[in-house]
Parts: C-alpha cells; sequence; structure tokens
C-alpha cells in the first residue's frame, strides 16, 4: 500500500466517524443527567457546564479512535517483523507522552480549583475529557503489547523492546487518576465515557457499518442477476415486461 493510499484511507476513515452516532455521551445524556441532579444541590455543575464536558468527551472518543486505527493501518503496512516492531516502539513513547500530560493535566486541574481559579463543574468537565482520552491511551498500550508478544524474542531485544516494561506502562495508565476520575467523568457524561465509538460495529465489519447491515452484499447480487431488480416474473420464469 503507498502513501497516497494510506492517507486517502485515513480521509475516508475521519468522514466515516464524523457520520456515525457519537460514542457514550449524547445531547439526550446532557438532559437526562441535568434533570435527575437538579434535584440535588449538592453537584455544583451548571448545564453550560455539563455540555461543555460532554462535547469534550465526544471530540476525545473521536480523536482515539483515529488514532487507534491508524496504528492498525501502520501495523498492516509492516512487512517485516522489525517494522512491526518499530511501529510498537513508535506507540509506546506516545503512550508515555500522552500519560505525562494527562497527570500534568490533573495536577494543574487540581491546584486550579483549589485555588478558586476554576468552579468544580468547570473542573468535572476537564476531567472529564482527561478520562475519555485515558481509555485512548489505555486501548494504544494494549495494542501494542498484543503486537509485541507476537514478534520474535530476538526483534524485540534487538529493538530494546521489553513485555514487562509494557506491562506497567500499560498499569500506569490504566491507574491514571484512580476511581474518582472515573467518577467524575461517568458524572458528566454517562457509564461509557471514553469507550470506542466503534465498539458495537461486528469484528471485520467495514467502519461505516455497524456490522447488521454485512448481508448488503447477497441482497445486491440476486439484484444484479435480475438485471435491474426492479422486474417481476411470470409464474413461467419469464421476467415480466
Amino acid at each position: 500500500m503507498n502513501r497516497l493510499t494510506t492517507i486517502t484511507m485515513a480521509v475516508a476513515l475521519v468522514v466515516a466517524l464524523a457520520a456515525m452516532p457519537l460514542g457514550a455521551a449524547s445531547f439526550a445524556d446532557v438532559q437526562a443527567q441535568t434533570q435527575d441532579e437538579d434535584a440535588d444541590e449538592s453537584v455544583p455543575v451548571q448545564p453550560g457546564e455539563r455540555l461543555s464536558g460532554v462535547v469534550g468527551v465526544q471530540q476525545s472518543e473521536v480523536d482515539g479512535e483515529v488514532t487507534e486505527r491508524a496504528y492498525g493501518v501502520k501495523i498492516a503496512n509492516a512487512q517485516t517483523d522489525e517494522a512491526k516492531a518499530d511501529v510498537v516502539n513508535e506507540t509506546l513513547a506516545d503512550v508515555e507522552d500522552r500519560a505525562e500530560e494527562l497527570e500534568d493535566r490533573l495536577e494543574e486541574l487540581d491546584e486550579a480549583r483549589e485555588s478558586g481559579e476554576i468552579t468544580e463543574g468547570q473542573y468535572r468537565a476537564e476531567v472529564a475529557k482527561v478520562a475519555a482520552e485515558k481509555r485512548t491511551t489505555e486501548r494504544l498500550a494494549d495494542g501494542a503489547e498484543t503486537t509485541a508478544t507476537e514478534l520474535p524474542a530476538d526483534v524485540l531485544e534487538e529493538r530494546g523492546i521489553d513485555l514487562e516494561t509494557i506491562g506497567e506502562l500499560r498499569e500506569r495508565a490504566n491507574e491514571l487518576g484512580g476511581d474518582e476520575v472515573s467518577e467524575i467523568a461517568q458524572s458528566i457524561a454517562g457509564e461509557e465515557v471514553g469507550q470506542s465509538i466503534a465498539a458495537d460495529r461486528e469484528s471485520g465489519a467495514p467502519i461505516e457499518s455497524s456490522g447488521q447491515d454485512r448481508g448488503d452484499g447477497d441482497r445486491e447480487e440476486v439484484l444484479d442477476d435480475d438485471d435491474g431488480g426492479d422486474r417481476e416474473e411470470t409464474p413461467d420464469g419469464q421476467p415480466s415486461e
């Protein structure tokens, strides 16, 4: 696959993702959660703050899906074990950078909340975005670890890839912020924050399909056999005029 084809696939992916129903958090979720919590004055989150968090979560989910699919394309295009190992190394460096950035953002958010620079609602909205990005980081680490376990030991050694280190990096991403981050994110954007937006797709189904339309090919083949599909057959098997 040449560079032009890869770029074309990436553009098509972004277009397809834009047309898909967005992940766990929808505007309906915002309305429902706002109504539920209007009666609970102990939750200091304004509707506008919640909506900001939901939109941020959705964007993070889309960005994460594109990044994860790009990793899959790179692995698919890698023709040798050495090339795959290079992709793994590149991804692990990205995962480490992401984890450090998210840790720094959480620390900055904590300080901003304590100093009164941001409200509790703004804090929660930003933490929800961090939680969505955290899930992407976890999945990237999982993907790199899965690929690495399939590579020969001598290639891993040559490229300086250590499975134990990968596992530690994955755990670091998984534990980032603890349970509090997940709970805050769920209070803003629902229980499935950060879930891959194509998670309901059947394995192998096109990204623009949820998987349940995969039988369309058979239907089209039958129509092609009828040379148009609009004509009806008479009892003797001949097409009607």
